[in-house]
């Protein structure tokens, strides 16, 4: 495998460079081998691989979608996905039943955002029987109603990272440069120029830039704060108490929080939208009394139960923008292009920010 750290200095140039390791940067990355397996790929990343947003994220893939194009992302994603597990052998995603908490006057709405065209539906008697050994204390407003919808996805982020980044590392001639702090791209003899801090450069015939939350500080910030990014803390806590088997995860969507059975630690994750907004990933990221309130209010209201066993959790943050629709575009010429936004569902959406970075590069039609 080559892999290696940089200190100062300069490295041979490559076909592609592609900033950031995280799950698009990967995807990114592994679908530019997969295309031509002679592309020489460059992968630069701050914070090592399988870190960031990335790292924190609990995978959880509802293939919903607030506008058609979200919707279309959502849905290519899947069955990109899929490929994905064909190709690899797995791609680390397990089925897990969903349910969802939504007022009554909701319903349509929230039929709207599916992906696939499907429908929820009223939960039967042996699902609700399920819900309430399952989250002890369930209740609901009289206005509101538990739906049921077809099985979604429970994914492992930071291992199909790995997994990928080892498939294009695993060909002699492509890298992995951590700790490179990509601070500015220049063009020069036809080819990108990427400087890091320090004074290292690497340069590459073209690049992708996926930084994540890193977004502001970085090449493309004066862009991305153009097209009305910024940058939102993200918290889930920790409900320490094994998830029955078969548990369904359980949506809160008029809250927009979730609880998700988290099979390989043992405990549940309940996401909750933080109200913080500009807190970047490299300030002190901390859950606060704030957030605490939000969460045990959530479930003091519909699952009391698990108030005992709130413990602990994970904060980070994501690059947020307008619609949270991604964007992916050049940036000051076709040799460069971004994909930011991944709006807390940057995973989900992952393989079409990949390929959609990737066609724009290559002169392809954006699918």
């Amino acid at each position: 495998m080559s892999e290696r750290t940089t200190g100062t200095g300069e490295a041979p140039p490559y076909d592609l460079a592609v900033v950031g390791a995280g799950a698009v940067g990967a995807l990114t990355a592994y679908y530019a081998v997969r295309r031509d397996p002679n592309r020489r790929v460059a992968v630069i990343t701050l914070a090592g691989r399988g870190t960031g947003a990335t790292r924190y994220s609990a995978g959880f893939d509802t293939p919903t979608g607030h506008n058609a194009a979200q919707r279309a992302l959502a849905a290519r994603s899947t069955a990109l996905f899929d490929e994905l597990a064909a190709g690899l052998g797995d791609a680390g995603r397990a089925p897990v039943d969903v349910r969802w908490l939504v007022t009554r006057e909701n319903t349509a709405a929230l039929d709207a955002t599916m992906a696939d065209g499907g429908r929820t539906r009223p939960v039967t008697g042996e699902q609700r029987a399920q819900l309430d050994r399952t989250f002890p204390g369930l209740a609901h407003r009289d206005d509101q109603v538990l739906l049921a919808t077809a099985a979604m996805t429970a994914g492992q982020p930071r291992w199909l990272t790995d997994r990928l980044l080892d498939e294009v590392l695993g060909r002699p001639d492509n890298t992995l440069f951590e700790g490179f702090r990509v601070t500015e791209v220049r063009r020069t003899g036809g080819l990108v120029e990427l400087v890091a801090a320090d004074g290292s450069r690497i340069t590459a015939a073209k690049a992708v830039v996926a930084p994540g939350p890193w977004v502001l500080d970085g090449p493309v910030a004066a862009a991305a704060r153009e097209r009305g990014a910024r940058v939102k803390k993200v918290v889930a806590f920790h409900i320490m108490t094994p998830p029955p088997p078969g548990a369904p995860a359980l949506v809160l969507e008029d809250a927009d929080a979730f609880l998700l059975p988290h099979r390989p630690g043992g405990h549940w994750i309940f996401s909750i939208t933080s109200p913080d907004w500009d807190r970047g990933p490299d300030e002190p990221l901390a859950i606060d009394a704030r957030d605490r309130e939000l969460a045990r209010a959530l479930l003091a209201r519909h699952v009391p139960g698990f108030l005992p066993h709130l413990l602990g959790g994970r904060v980070f943050c994501d690059c947020f923008t307008p619609g949270h629709l991604p964007v992916v575009d050049t940036v000051g010429g076709d040799d460069v292009v971004m994909a930011i936004g991944g709006s807390g569902s940057g995973y989900r959406l992952a393989p079409a920010l990949a390929e959609d970075a990737l066609n724009l590069l290559d002169g392809r039609a954006r699918t």
